[in-house]
């Protein structure tokens, strides 16, 4: 029978082992964490020197590609709006980025601006009745004739005359440019207008009234608009240009206020960057 020393020298050997063990994968574990701590960092350090190489590498490209098509413009779509005018009209407020890339592609195309207008949202509804005429006094925000106004407001945008003057004249904050004949329009829609039922309501009619006369309607937003309109316009049975804040989209826009029609742009809602050249069509 075993006595009790070698059973207290057994338990003294099995903890001895136990620390050392202990001690041992202790020091072992540290360095292997520590070594790979090391080369996840190295790894990381590597993937973002990668991805800024590649960010850099993109955004030359996009350079490139913007300066390419500037320098094309004149073959694709100088002339294109030549002896036509051209009106710009909001549903909200007209952002200046908006406003200044339309300007800037009806002008390069060889076109003239007509008026200008935003739709104030939400409008003030029975001063803008009162300056539409006597059969819109009196207008409610549960008001039958709320969309005929828009009609007659967007009808009076693309023809110019005395209504667009009096619209200028009434509110020279909202209504502006030159009150002639427009033969294209550039519609914005600002995502982020606040639209009740009265609001739509004019809005509906303001786009039935610019589509009237038959003549090119085009609605436009910006690449980085969200959420993007594209839907609306092609609900409404308009083209449409998502980027036209870019050299291509300047591009579309001109060719689309011809009458080109299509979803043009970069984004999954567009049909093609550019709208098809026409059959038949030369170069220079």
């Amino acid at each position: 029978m075993l006595d009790f020393r070698y059973h207290a020298l057994s338990l003294v050997a099995v903890f001895l082992a136990l620390g050392i063990g202990i001690v041992l994968g202790s020091s072992l574990g540290d360095t292997v964490v520590s070594q790979a701590n090391r080369d996840i960092a190295n790894s990381l350090r590597g993937d973002l020197s990668r991805a800024k190489r590649d960010a850099a590498g993109a955004h030359a490209a996009v350079g490139q590609r913007e300066r390419l098509l500037e320098a094309v413009f004149p073959r694709i779509a100088d002339t294109k709006l030549a002896g036509r005018s051209v009106a710009i009209v909001s549903s909200g407020p007209l952002a200046d980025g908006v406003q200044s890339n339309a300007r800037d592609a009806v002008r390069a195309a060889g076109g003239r601006l007509a008026t200008i207008a935003q739709l104030q949202s939400p409008p003030d509804i029975a001063q803008l009745g009162k300056a539409v005429g006597p059969r819109f006094d009196g207008l409610r925000s549960d008001d039958p004739r709320l969309r005929p106004l828009g009609r007659r407001i967007g009808a009076a945008l693309v023809a110019g005359g005395r209504l667009a003057r009096r619209l200028e004249k009434r509110f020279p904050d909202r209504f502006g440019g030159q009150p002639v004949a427009a033969d294209a329009v550039v519609l914005y829609r600002d995502p982020t207008a606040e639209r009740s039922a009265a609001v739509k309501q004019i809005e509906q009619g303001l786009i039935e009234g610019l589509r009237g006369p038959g003549k090119p309607v085009v609605g436009v937003e910006t690449f980085e608009t969200d959420p993007s309109q594209i839907s609306f316009y092609s609900n409404q049975g308009l083209s449409s240009v998502d980027n036209v804040d870019s050299a291509g989209g300047r591009i579309a826009l001109a060719l689309a206020l011809t009458g080109a029609r299509g979803n043009f742009g970069y984004k999954k809602t567009a049909d093609a960057p550019l709208p098809p050249a026409p059959k038949g069509a030369q170069g220079g």
